[in-house]
């Protein structure tokens, strides 16, 4: 640790054991904190220490005592303002300004600022208890979700005044002390934007039209997967652009990821929200291996404020991420991938739970048990690589019964609706 500067990375997640490689890359000493005792991320650390992730406290104190020159986090936008804060107290670099962070992190005033920038969105509401919903000026369906919550948890689709009061509570209940956004239903087909603003550009790395699953008796919108690049007019992405670049204006993001999900309908853009982040999941292997841009380099040189020379080339064929989910039990074991690894079906695998962990089905995400990426030179031959997985592939439980929902997933159907 002699002569090495010291990085503090926020939450154990997956996808920051690839931050925490990169930063030892870079000659840093990387101390992981987390509230859990062991989390995903523990064995890719120098150093482990115990914090929760929004004790910002009792982050900033360690920072002190370890003289850390970088606290950092890249794919959890909850936390960013957090650490944009405690990081201006202390003197040490951050992506944007706490002000700035707020903003993006709360989708209440996020959403308060694209309305004023002119910035095409639905008309929504926000409210700290059911109690507070009694003219209801918004049409129906509406999304209901926190204001503060991170992915796609806790999202529910809501068809009548009583529905959205439950669903209400039922985010008060995960997200205490917190408000609830309820917005009008955006129509069109939903798509994943992946950015790196520059200097007043939004520079669109991908674009990947989003398939999703909400007809389930629990009602929980659940994303099934994506395609880059979607099938779209020259219009729609035009459109894209230009929207993507009045975000990165209207909110003064530069140098730093942004990552948005937004509706089409005949050609014409809806913002849902959007993250000054990478995007968590998968995201960041189907840029790299589609663009060649390596999103987590350029993150940490964000937190760092060093600038990035954004060089990137259009994705050549067609990638799809899946998002693959099984029912509610125990997870035992992924079996069937390997094989389809070797032999090029799959590109790559990301397995976010291990032997013993419960998949809950009931959540948005608490039943994801994989990330595939597929990619090929034609949609027919991507089709059937994608067949082939989920013909093959399955989640066994503890006790060996096969539990993969292979219900979910993206097919020819579904890419053509």
């Amino acid at each position: 640790m002699e002569g090495k500067k010291t990085a503090i990375v926020v939450c154990g997640i997956k996808n920051h054991i690839i931050l925490l490689n990169k930063l030892k890359a870079r000659g840093f000493h990387t101390v992981l904190v987390d509230a859990a005792e062991r989390p995903i991320a523990f064995d890719a650390a120098d150093e482990f220490v115990q914090i929760d992730i929004f004790d910002f406290e009792g982050i900033k104190r360690l920072a002190v005592e370890r003289k850390a020159s970088l606290i950092i986090n890249a794919c959890q936008e909850h936390l960013n303002a957090g650490i944009c804060k405690i990081c201006g107290e202390l003197g040490l670099p951050h992506p944007y300004s706490y002000e700035t962070a707020m903003e993006i992190s709360n989708k209440e005033l996020m959403k308060n600022r694209m309305k004023a920038y002119g910035i095409p969105t639905t008309d929504y509401l926000c409210v700290s208890s059911s109690d507070e919903i009694r003219d209801f000026p918004l049409q129906f369906p509406v999304y209901v979700k926190s204001c503060e919550g991170s992915g796609s948890n806790a999202v529910n689709r809501a068809t009548s005044v009583e529905e959205v009061k439950v669903f209400v509570d039922k985010t008060l209940k995960r997200y205490p002390g917190k408000r609830v956004v309820v917005e009008e239903e955006a129509l069109g087909h939903e798509y994943n934007v992946y950015c790196f603003p520059e200097g007043g550009k939004a520079n669109v790395l991908m674009i990947g039209r989003r398939y999703t699953d909400n007809l389930s008796k629990d009602r929980v919108t659940k994303l099934i997967g994506t395609l880059a690049p979607p099938l779209i007019s020259m219009q729609a992405l035009r459109n894209i652009h230009q929207t993507a670049d009045k975000i990165a204006q209207a909110f003064k993001l530069d140098n730093v990821p942004m990552f948005m999900q937004i509706m089409v309908k005949d050609d014409q853009v809806n913002v849902i929200e959007f993250a000054g982040r990478m995007a968590g999941g998968f995201g960041y292997r189907a840029i790299l291996e589609g663009t060649g841009f390596d999103w987590f380099e350029a993150t940490i040189n964000a937190f760092m404020n060093v600038p990035n020379k954004v060089s990137y080339h259009p994705t050549d064929g067609y990638i799809t991420i899946s998002h693959v989910y099984a029912h509610s039990c125990i997870y035992g074991e992924l079996k069937g991938y390997e094989a389809l690894l070797k032999d090029g079906t799959i590109c790559a695998v990301q397995l976010p739970k291990s032997r013993g962990m419960e998949v809950r089905a009931e959540r948005a995400n608490g039943g994801l048990v994989a990330y595939m990426l597929h990619k090929d030179n034609t949609i027919e031959g991507l089709l059937e690589k994608l067949h082939r997985t989920f013909e093959t592939v399955e989640l066994y439980d503890i006790d060996g019964n096969p539990c993969l929902n292979k219900a979910l997933c993206i097919n020819k159907e579904r890419l053509y609706s």
